[in-house]
């Protein structure tokens, strides 16, 4: 198993419960987390909910069938749609993710609309787009997400993680 598989296993390992609550919160944890040095070479492109990773996904594929993580569904408890969280089986090691727990820790604990704009903000940067550029970017696609304080607290998140934010 390749090495980008095994460190996604550790960090859906090292999240709370050993679970990650849904497929856009997962690829942005990762995607923030690659931008920080993981070892990983998810390659990304802009999708309607930021940086998507088929790459990741078909990962989550492939580590349920080695039985290192599995997805399930859950209803959401006013009985609406559908949650999907994937879980870390026994056998993924949290520790190959030790080195990154605090920023995981932090986004873990994050609202998924302001880790949502963070990684699209971030990837718009890694795009050699000025801080402004890649806020009217981020504003053109992300629309009244931005609203609500949400863009703020998406910068001051990418600046906690230690990621350039202006």
């Amino acid at each position: 198993m390749t090495e980008d598989y095994r460190l996604l296993a550790a960090v859906i390992a090292a999240h709370p419960n050993r679970e990650v609550v849904g497929r856009t919160r997962l690829q942005k944890t990762m995607k923030l987390l690659q931008s920080l040095g993981l070892g990983t070479k998810f390659s990304y492109s802009i999708h309607f909910y930021g940086p998507y990773s088929e790459d990741l996904q078909a990962g989550l594929t492939l580590l349920e069938a080695l039985g290192l993580a599995k997805e399930e569904q859950r209803q959401k408890q006013d009985g609406d749609g559908v949650y999907y969280v994937e879980k870390a089986g026994k056998a993924a090691d949290p520790k190959l993710a030790e080195k990154f727990q605090k920023p995981i820790d932090l986004m873990a604990g994050t609202d998924q609309i302001v880790l949502e704009l963070a990684a699209t903000y971030q990837t718009f940067r890694e795009e050699h787009n000025g801080h402004e550029e890649a806020l009217d970017r981020l504003r053109h696609k992300k629309g009244n997400k931005c609203d609500h304080g949400n863009e703020k607290k998406a910068l001051e998140l990418l600046t906690k993680l230690g990621l350039k934010a202006a």
